[in-house]
């Protein structure tokens, strides 16, 4: 049973890295293109849209996944 909280004490420690890195590029995105240095209108384009949805949703539902995981056995 020891390992076994090993094992998942680093996941929840690799699951709450990514997050955190995923949450700094967000931060960095939003404020590159509040100053104007990076236009975020191009990705609204029809050609990237799709991408774009998937890649927000991907990151949402590992977002909720891990907040699962989190909270469930994180005791």
């Amino acid at each position: 049973m020891q390992g076994r909280s090993k094992h998942l004490s680093k996941l929840l420690a690799m699951m709450g890295g990514f997050l955190i890195l995923m949450g700094i590029i967000m931060l960095g995105i939003a404020i590159f293109s509040l100053f104007g240095y990076l236009k975020v209108g191009i990705l609204l384009e029809r050609k990237y849209l799709l991408i774009f949805a998937l890649g927000l949703f991907a990151v949402g539902l590992f977002d909720a996944f891990s907040a699962v995981i989190i909270a469930r056995w994180s005791d």
